[in-house]
């Protein structure tokens, strides 16, 4: 039998081969990791097979599967051909059914964050087509409790996700998902989530993790998911496993055909399995998706930025443009963005005529002049498109066919249509409406929006889901040519909000728009939530100014906005003198934290429940090289806390709540509600 463990820092992983149950003589080989200090008994793990391919026509190996889950098809059933190790943390291991179905499994490791990627390769050596239904990017098996051996007591924590309350965590007891084994080891359990269509973060992010709260061990994956995808812990008998990747045909209606000699390439999970709770493991994969980033050098400082939107709601103009430009600059803000509407006709809204692309001459008689000042007042200008769609009120959207379809009909979802954007004439059509105004007008900063889906995919290709996944493909393209067209371009991904937030799209774009909670009471809320799958640095958080609001609120959005990249909007009005100094008080206090804001390990303390109407406090906290970033914001209630900090002395705040701290404890009396407070804070033994 085969057997290999491996050990990549303090995480072991083993390849083992194992009989399956009901077919004598049959074996197959899995895949498993735990922390390095765990003793794995390989006779006596239950584990299925790293390789979950599935083939039209093939034969399933468990009672009772079919139409329950599209894993241990007769394709999982197969033997490593060799394993190669590479110096710096690779491995690739090489697999075969025997009959000309050949696979890859690549496994990398980053010695500095302990994460995991993995992807998976099939080739078809069988000298005839394949149809593959499933491959997921990664099957971990093997997972368990240690002290029973059994998944009793396991937790799945997952990520719920709508437009304005993304990433919210949820956690499930296997008990009450009726993932338990049967009396007689009987029937398979599955928990399937997933996304489909091109809005992968909508419903669930692309996330989950098995925890093990006995001995606290954590498995968690992510996975790139540009278009429809699925996660499923799977259990059969004692033990279960976790799988992620492109939604199978069952779920998304996926099947691509693979001709004799051909291949095809899962795109990256990630995974990392640790101690130490839910924060620690998205600590980790946070840290490692900082750690691949390549971004203008206009980023690295992490500078403030102004986007008019809350101040024009879709009509902006060079004269509001002039007046605001006029009021942030002296704020120290380096980027200046136009959002939706400029383009808007007269007679018509702005939300429903994209597609078009004409500039309004009324709104911007000279959009030059309006560019040219934006750089005079030492800021990069921005402009806001949505270029994958088009809208009802625009010509564009009368063009059937440069548009997508599904079943011979076009894709209409209430006011959009959706580009085929492997049409030829679509990307002459973009590269003189997109690439052209861009270098035309000398704009240095790109907002990318996204307002709806074309659900589970389109015609074009050997199914709906392969049709849709080609798109998305063809849409992560267009980043490579806009900034081929533009050096060192910002761009921010935005899609109503936070709805394409997914690895592979944020590895390509300095930012996102992490929410359309612009004035919330929930928006610290979700901020921390999104803060858990994106690096800081790329979490673009809104602080609304608002002409009249009290000073308490405006605390409460900047200090919100802290947790990652500020983004002003709304009302500022340098008049106001008190107010202009607030803002320029919390401005600077952010820009004395953003070294732990950008950097620092964070762990989030909320006891909220409904987020419309929230009761309670949340307490966001950083840490790094012996400073501290607490950020605090109570809601309704106004219920007194603390927050300890032993070992921690206070340096500085920026807040309206009324608090004291003794030896490093933070208290908040009884009292007052929505309110927001930041506080630096510094270990007393200066280490």
């Amino acid at each position: 039998m085969f057997f290999k463990k491996y050990l990549f820092g303090d995480t072991a992983v083993y390849f083992i081969e194992t009989p399956v149950e009901g077919f004598e003589g049959k074996t197959t080989v899995g895949f498993a990791a735990y922390p390095k200090e765990v003793e794995i008994d390989p006779k006596k793990i239950k584990i299925d097979s790293l390789v979950q391919a599935a083939f039209t026509g093939d034969e399933a190996l468990v009672d009772y599967s079919l139409g329950v889950s599209m894993r241990n098809r007769d394709s999982s059933l197969v033997k490593v051909v060799r394993q190669t190790e590479f110096m710096g943390g690779t491995l690739n291991t090489y697999l075969t059914d025997g009959k000309g179905n050949e696979y890859v499994h690549r496994l990398r490791y980053d010695h500095a964050t302990g994460v995991f990627t993995v992807n998976m390769r099939y080739e078809n050596r069988t000298k005839r087509e394949r149809i593959l239904e499933a491959l997921p990017s990664l099957s971990l098996g093997g997972i368990s409790a240690p002290a029973s051996g059994t998944t009793a007591g396991l937790k799945l924590h997952r990520m719920t996700s709508a437009w304005s309350r993304e990433c919210r965590l949820k956690t499930d007891d296997f008990a009450h998902m009726g993932l338990e084994m049967s009396w007689a080891r009987y029937g398979v359990k599955s928990e399937k989530w997933f996304q489909l269509g091109s809005m992968p973060n909508r419903g669930y992010y692309p996330f989950g993790a098995i925890e093990d709260p006995e001995s606290g061990i954590i498995w968690a994956a992510e996975q790139e998911a540009p278009f429809s995808w699925q996660a499923e812990v799977y259990e059969e008998k004692e033990s279960c496993s976790l799988s992620c990747g492109l939604a199978d045909y069952e779920t998304g209606h996926w099947r691509k055909k693979i001709p004799a000699g051909g291949s095809f390439t899962t795109e990256n999970a990630r995974f990392v399995v640790t101690r130490g709770g839910i924060d620690r493991a998205c600590n980790a994969l946070v840290r490692e998706a900082d750690r691949r980033l390549s971004v203008p050098e206009s980023e690295e400082s992490m500078p403030v930025l102004y986007n008019e939107y809350c101040a024009t709601w879709g009509n902006p103009s060079a004269e509001k443009v002039e007046k605001q430009l006029a009021a942030v600059a002296p704020l120290g803000v380096k980027y200046f963005v136009i959002d939706c509407g400029w383009y808007r006709p007269e007679d018509k809204g702005w939300n429903n005529a994209v597609g078009d692309w004409y500039l309004n001459q009324t709104l911007f008689p000279d959009l030059r002049a309006t560019v040219q000042k934006i750089r005079e007042k030492g800021m990069k200008a921005g402009i806001w498109f949505e270029f994958e769609v088009t809208g009802r009120d625009s010509e564009a959207f009368r063009f059937e066919d440069v548009h997508l379809h599904r079943g011979g009909a076009v894709i209409t979802s209430k006011n959009r249509r959706f580009l085929d954007l492997r049409n030829r004439d679509v990307s002459d059509y973009l590269n003189e409406k997109l690439l052209r105004f861009l270098r035309e007008y000398g704009f240095e900063y790109l907002k990318i929006d996204y307002n709806d889906s074309y659900g589970v995919g389109c015609d074009g290709a050997e199914s709906v889901g392969e049709g849709g996944r080609k798109v998305a493909e063809e849409s992560l393209l267009w980043l490579d040519k806009i900034k081929e067209t533009v050096r060192d371009i910002v761009i921010e991904n935005c899609s109503s909000g936070g709805s394409r937030i997914e690895p592979l799209r944020m590895g390509k774009v300095s930012m996102c728009s992490f929410s359309d909670a612009h004035e919330c009471p929930e928006i610290p809320l979700v901020a921390a939530n999104v803060s858990r799958v994106v690096p800081a640095r790329q979490m673009q958080v809104w602080a609304v100014i608002r002409r009249n609001e009290e000073d308490a609120r405006t605390i409460y959005s900047l200090c919100a906005a802290m947790m990652g990249r500020i983004c002003l909007s709304g009302e500022i009005n340098p008049r106001k003198k008190e107010k202009y100094a607030l803002i320029r008080a919390g401005l600077d206090f952010y820009e004395s934290v953003k070294e732990i804001v950008r950097r620092g390990e964070f762990s989030i303390d909320c006891d909220v429940t409904s987020y419309r109407e929230p009761v309670g406090r949340q307490i966001y906290t950083k840490d790094y090289r012996g400073k501290r970033l607490v950020i605090v914001h109570r809601f309704k209630g106004g219920q007194p806390f603390t927050c300890g900090n032993a070992g921690y002395k206070l340096v500085s705040a920026y807040t309206d709540m009324a608090y004291s701290c003794e030896n490093g404890e933070l208290s908040f009396p009884e009292g007052e509600e929505f309110r927001g407070g930041a506080f630096l804070l510094e270990r007393e033994d200066g280490e």
